[in-house]
């Protein structure tokens, strides 16, 4: 299939100079873009809120373990359930529980500072709750359980994209996400200024979550077609898939873990989802104590170091994947991106800001090469019938990695200070050897019987 020279920036991210698409994946690039930019308006904001709510460091570490252990269970039940009801409707399922999250969330600062029971240990001390606090915890909770929206939107670009496209689309994907991250922390400190303060972020934060809704129901169509039948109800007209889409979903038989895992390369992709999330999850955790206490850098400092290295993946995801999609294969792409994700975490072992934004640009490379590339292969190898459910298993590993991660990198880095780097360096190493497997030949993946 020819290309052309060139595509204008609509064209670029409709896909439209695919004859094969028939759904763009503009509406879904901008569903994701908007959550990740809600949670990124909230993400400074949230640990003083944990502390104006009387919270701890500790307390504040369990919030976002939280988050992930109740991610890793309902990821793949809902995308399961959006390989038998529909993409679309488990999309919408998703980011209304962002939506109810960030209400909570509201509700938490209306509510009185009422004590409700304390654990004290020779570890942490005493850790209070109160009243607001729970209610945080509950939220981040419900949206955890809900946040099946990464593995259902990947599902959902696995079944418009053609195999040529993939790459490019998942990376895409990761660039509507960066920029998210990128605008979310930047609006967030215009927000916090005003004279709403806390308030403003999270009510923000919400009405993205809505836009996000009527996005859904508008603009975005069912990407597994079939004609509908026995809907009296009209249910199918409401959600956007009535006569003039004639979209359902095909139901296929049950999927289970056991049989997931007889597909061939799968437990190897998921076990390489699991430790490249672990190492990135280290890193995150002891990359803000390394920037504050071995380069002594200022919280805007460190913003700008990370909007560096979100902008450099945009670069790489966007044009520089889409130009390597034509010439390079997936494997090779996972495999060089692995490889150079290895020297970004060997570079922080200098304590020098100079070589802390060389690992910055050397992560956003290798990263921005690598897991587009990775998650193609992962669709790639699922099938067809049991995208969600393989997408939302890579994503509970994800989580279980960033459970781990998040809880041993912040304890591990006080005796281990800057060294601690060393050991996602050693994680992605192990990766990139496994990667060498994913070049082997495969068989052809069974299809299941409706």
């Amino acid at each position: 299939m020819s290309e052309g020279a060139s595509l204008t920036f609509f064209e670029y991210f409709c896909g439209m100079s695919s004859s094969a698409r028939k759904i763009s994946i503009l509406p879904l690039l901008a569903v994701n873009f908007i959550s990740t930019l809600g949670y990124g308006i909230v993400l400074p904001s949230l640990v003083y809120i944990v502390e104006r709510f009387h919270g701890s460091n500790v307390l504040y570490g369990a919030l976002g373990a939280s988050y992930s252990a109740c991610q890793f269970i309902g990821a793949p039940v809902l995308g399961k359930l959006s390989d038998r009801f529909g993409r679309k409707k488990i999309l919408f399922l998703s980011v209304l529980g962002s939506a109810i999250a960030w209400a909570l969330f509201m509700l938490a600062f209306q509510l009185p500072m009422e004590p409700m029971g304390a654990i004290s240990s020779a570890l942490t001390g005493t850790i209070s709750f109160t009243l607001p606090l729970i209610t945080i915890f509950i939220a981040r909770a419900i949206d955890g359980l809900t946040a099946g929206d990464v593995s259902v939107a990947n599902a959902y670009v696995a079944d418009v994209s053609t195999p040529e496209k993939r790459k490019a689309d998942f990376g895409k994907m990761g660039v509507a996400a960066n920029l998210g991250f990128i605008l979310g922390p930047a609006l967030a400190g215009v927000l916090a200024v005003t004279s709403h303060g806390l308030h403003l972020p999270i009510l923000t934060a919400l009405a993205t979550s809505v836009l996000g809704l009527l996005l859904i129901v508008f603009f975005l169509p069912e990407s597994r077609p079939r004609s509908f039948r026995n809907d009296p109800a009209n249910i199918g007209k409401h959600l956007g898939a009535g006569a003039k889409g004639c979209f359902e979903p095909e139901r296929p038989k049950t999927m289970t873990l056991r049989a997931a895992l007889r597909i061939e390369s799968i437990p190897l992709l998921l076990s390489i989802y699991f430790v490249f999330f672990l190492a990135f999850s280290l890193f995150v955790a002891a990359m803000p104590l390394y920037a504050t206490e071995t380069l002594h850098w200022s919280v805007a400092e460190t913003g700008i170091f990370f909007s560096v290295l979100s902008m450099v993946i945009v670069l790489t995801e966007g044009p520089l994947l889409s130009w390597m999609n034509k010439r390079v294969t997936a494997e090779a792409l996972t495999i060089s991106g692995t490889f150079i994700v290895v020297f970004s975490y060997l570079s922080l072992l200098v304590p020098n800001p100079v070589f802390a934004y060389l690992a910055a640009v050397l992560y956003a490379l290798g990263n921005g090469l690598m897991w587009p590339s990775f998650l193609s292969l992962l669709s790639e190898r699922a099938g067809d019938e049991n995208q969600g459910y393989i997408q939302g298993l890579g994503n509970s590993a994800g989580s279980l990695a960033s459970i781990a991660g998040l809880l041993v990198g912040g304890a591990l880095f006080t005796p281990m200070k800057g060294s601690i780097f060393i050991i996602p360096a050693g994680l992605v190493a192990i990766v990139f050897i496994m990667s060498f497997w994913l070049r082997t030949p495969k068989r052809a993946i069974p299809r299941s019987s409706s």
